[in-house]
């Protein structure tokens, strides 16, 4: 029902109800028939549901198989280490998203919303849950709209409806009847839940509650939004499947390949046999598989939550750190996210001259020498019914934004308020104009603010040095060109004007002398440019997307970089869905008078065109849209149900924020790739070893112990120590990741390749060189200890190799320094202590030691050649 289409009488009547108010049984009747007046909050996942979702890999489902397959055949030590591995990734994981969970609770006000109602025919205060259709409601100012309501009757109603249709001003309210169809933002005669009322008064009929409000249609939405994966989710899962798969085949082959050669070679396959040769294939298995993967990239991104958390970014989600690095688009809301959200005078002007204001917000700072006439400031303050507050050096108003911007330009003009009002004509949308009788002194004087042209029509002088002087024609032609110079930069104008009167019989709004206009905004963040600016470079489109009219969403991105045409919500109405994904693939970045539903269609069309969107707000008109993005962000001082729909809440509102949180999610993205190549190159070289090998029909040249051991030691710590490696001074130089490249695109897969290969090639080769294929054990046993420390040396070099192509300073990060000193170590210790007969290894003399640094300088020189040709190749 368009209930702003009836009158306030047929609204009773279809509501089955009278201005007196309901009954008590009545009461209880409806709200058994439509339920308690309160919005359906989404359960909370348990925390043993959290935990699991750690475990949802491909990859983490082979090593748990490998764990099973290890305790099946009394393998114990390996089913420990690998079993260790997992949990604490596991945990690491959950305790970080359940630490976010709390924080984010911790943010959250329980407000207890009451209302005045009329019941059984008299007034009384109840809870908002308790309202139901049908009840009368009173209003006044300062109180939040506990229903969506139709008005029957209003006194200067002014309400704040930024949070639902990101409207910036008041909206003023009455209760006319509007005939055509119209939009949220144009429905006059109506009041919704969750909005603010900030000046006079207003009785209204309750006619939605709870769900059926539009701030629970905005809950169904977001209900129903769709989740979207993460691109480090998807990228991942994918690279999972695609690596299990091949080591899946691989280790199959390898076992098949075994037993026929021992058929072969014996004639006979004993069960003890078959059981060592599949503990081979499955510690093959474990040796593909990136074990400290996992751990790797819960770790980097949990440095990555520490970090934001630093930068005054609180992180929902953990796997959603990294999505802002892949993001090519972000649609923010503009108040209070581009904007200041809290009215500024910009200029004033008088017939003497005209001065501009410095400073943003409500903080009366920094005082300036007035060159107009200080009459104009004095207005201000008296036509005004909203006070400036101070508290902890934070400045607010009670009241009107609007007046609150005159308050603080008369502070900063030095203007003080000296007169006693002794009457009021308030503002109504009729006269265009409100009125104070106030006494200044021992002279009674009328002061008038309204909308310049109709302050013109009472005025019959002006103001002009002091004087008072006849308004003539050209007088007033400038004056309206001066306001339409303002309105043109979608600032709100306002003109003021005065007079002297005998009496309060002589308080009318005819015959006043005209002083001057102040022109105000709702101005950009001061560091909104520069992080424009920034995302620009960093190849990264920004969309603005508002509530607020054309005009004024034009101004403020031609102010802050953002230029383009402008869509409008009724556009977009006529636009089907190809449509809009044409409109915005030509380059449309600016949308006007939007409501929740355009906002999930213009996120959606962006990801149907392949972009990562994250979208920025604050109101309860964004969350749909936040849900739906692949990265939500909300700001602090957002409303709840924005926050819940988000990924992440900014504590502090600043959208350059947003910025340093793009770079740290490039620097995760980074760390994380360089770490899956660290720890796939040294995987690939450790497979392609046993694989060729048994091809080739050779012993095996690595045992299953001492793959665990370079997966752990060799591979681990350095690839840990990546996760908190610095970020490449280009990061925010390049642009974004195309949404549709794997984790490791091909020239880092080819780099893997080759190096692999390379790596391979020489290992066999000393492996070979030593008697690898002797009967005698003790040769064997060398040739097994040459490939074992080359394959550290080469995993130990591909550490800096690595780091290489990220333009990462080279003694940047100690860790990386401390892992490779600690993998080193731990491998000499091994050799050159009784460990070595646990793991069936001889120690190394210097010519042995010469050779592996041999190798080890061969591999290195493969990889400056292919650096060199690839250089070349690519033209960089």
């Amino acid at each position: 029902m368009d209930f702003y289409k009836l009158s306030a009488s047929e609204t009773c009547k279809e509501l089955g109800c009278d201005q007196k108010g309901l009954s008590s049984r009545e009461v209880a009747a409806r709200l058994t028939r439509y339920g308690p007046n309160e919005i359906q909050s989404e359960e909370r996942r348990p925390a043993f549901l959290i935990f699991l979702d750690q475990f949802k890999s491909f990859i983490i489902y082979i090593l748990l198989f490998a764990v099973v397959f290890a305790v099946a055949i009394g393998e114990y030590v390996d089913c420990v280490i690998i079993l260790a591995i997992l949990l604490a990734n596991a945990f690491i994981g959950f305790f970080q998203e359940l630490s976010a969970a709390k924080s984010l609770a911790a943010l959250q006000k329980l407000t207890s919303v009451k209302a005045i109602v009329h019941r059984n025919k008299k007034c009384s205060t109840v809870e908002a849950g308790e309202l139901v259709p049908g009840d009368i409601i009173l209003l006044r100012t300062g109180d939040k709209v506990p229903a969506d309501a139709r008005i029957i009757s209003s006194v200067n109603l002014a309400v704040d409806e930024a949070s639902l249709t990101g409207e910036s001003l008041p909206v003023q309210k009455n209760s006319d009847v509007i005939e055509h169809t119209v939009q949220i933002g144009e429905q006059k005669n109506m009041l919704f839940s969750a909005t603010s009322v900030v000046g006079g008064n207003a009785t209204a009929v309750v006619c939605r509650t709870g769900m059926t409000t539009e701030i629970g249609t905005i809950t169904k939405l977001i209900k129903e939004a769709k989740e979207e994966l993460t691109p480090l989710q998807h990228k991942l899962d994918v690279f999972g499947r695609k690596l299990g798969m091949a080591i899946i085949t691989i280790c199959i082959f390898v076992l098949i390949a075994s037993c026929a050669k021992e058929l072969l070679v014996h004639g006979q396959l004993s069960r003890e046999m078959l059981v060592a040769l599949a503990f081979v294939a499955i510690s093959l298995a474990v040796a593909a598989v990136p074990t400290a993967l996992p751990a790797v990239v819960t770790i980097a991104l949990s440095i990555g939550v520490k970090r934001l958390l630093k930068r005054k970014a609180l992180v929902r989600k953990l796997s959603s750190v990294e999505t802002l690095g892949s993001c090519d688009v972000i649609c923010t809301d503009k108040t209070g996210t581009l904007t200041q959200n809290q009215m500024t005078v910009r200029y004033a002007w008088t017939a003497d001259g005209e001065i501009s204001f410095q400073g943003v917000g409500y903080k009366p700072e920094p005082l300036l020498d007035s060159k107009v006439d200080p009459l104009l400031f004095e207005a201000g303050i008296i036509c005004n019914n909203s006070s400036l507050n101070c508290e902890n050096d934070a400045w607010s108003i009670n009241g009107n934004p609007t007046e609150g911007a005159l308050l603080v330009s008369a502070r900063k003009a030095g203007c003080c308020d000296n007169d006693r009002r002794e009457g009021e004509i308030p503002f109504d949308s009729c006269r265009k104009c409100m009125s104070v009788l106030a006494r200044t002194g021992e002279q009674l004087m009328v002061y008038t603010k309204g909308a310049p042209d109709a302050i013109l029509g009472k005025c019959s002088h002006m103001y002009k040095k002091g004087k008072q002087i006849p308004l003539d024609e050209n007088d007033r032609t400038e004056i309206m060109a001066r306001n339409d110079q303002y309105a043109s930069c979608a600032m709100r104008v306002l003109a003021f004007a005065c007079k002297p009167v005998a009496g309060k019989k002589e308080f009318t709004e005819e015959g006043l002398v005209f002083i001057g206009l102040q022109a105000m905004i709702d101005p950009p963040r001061l560091e909104v440019m520069e992080a424009i600016k920034t995302t620009g470079r960093a190849g990264i489109r920004v969309i603005m997307i508002t509530g607020d009219y054309a005009e004024t969403a034009r101004a403020i991105g031609r102010e802050i970089g953002i230029e383009s045409d402008v869509l409008t919500g009724q556009d977009m109405g006529e636009l089907d869905d190809d449509a809009l994904r044409r409109a915005l693939d030509g380059g449309i970045n600016i949308f006007a008078r939007v409501v929740p539903e355009h906002k999930q269609r213009i996120v959606t069309a962006l990801q149907e065109s392949g972009h990562v969107v994250a979208m920025t707000g604050d109101g309860v008109n964004d969350a749909p849209a936040l849900k739906k993005a692949n990265i939500g962000i909300a700001v602090g001082s957002g409303t709840e149900v924005a926050k819940e729909a988000s990924d992440f809440v900014l504590l502090d509102d600043s959208f350059a924020h947003i910025v340093s949180a793009i770079e740290e999610g490039r620097g995760i993205y980074d760390n994380i790739q360089k770490s899956i190549m660290l720890l796939l190159s040294g995987n690939l070289g450790e497979v392609l070893i046993i694989f060729l090998a048994v091809i080739l029909g050779l012993n095996l040249p690595l045992t299953a112990i001492m793959l665990l051991w370079i997966n752990m030691v060799t591979d681990g710590a350095p690839a840990l120590a990546f996760s908190v490696d610095q970020y490449g001074k280009d990061i925010m130089e390049r642009s974004p990741k195309p949404g549709n490249e794997d984790i490791l695109p091909r020239p880092k897969l080819a780099l893997i390749g080759i190096l692999g290969v390379v790596g391979t090639i020489i290992a066999l080769l000393l492996f070979s060189l030593y008697g690898g294929n002797s009967p005698d054990d003790s040769e064997l046993m060398r040739a097994r200890t040459m490939v074992f420390n080359f394959v550290v040396l080469y995993e130990v070099i591909l550490v800096f190799v690595i780091r290489h192509g990220y333009q990462v300073p080279f003694f940047s990060n100690g860790y990386v320094w401390l892992s490779v000193a600690l993998s080193i170590g731990l491998q000499a210790l091994l050799m050159y202590t009784p460990l070595d007969s646990y793991f069936k290894v001889t120690p190394l003399g210097l010519n042995e030691l010469a050779i592996l640094f041999i190798a080890g300088l061969v591999f290195y020189a493969a990889f400056l050649a292919y650096h060199r040709f690839y250089v070349q190749a690519v033209g960089r």
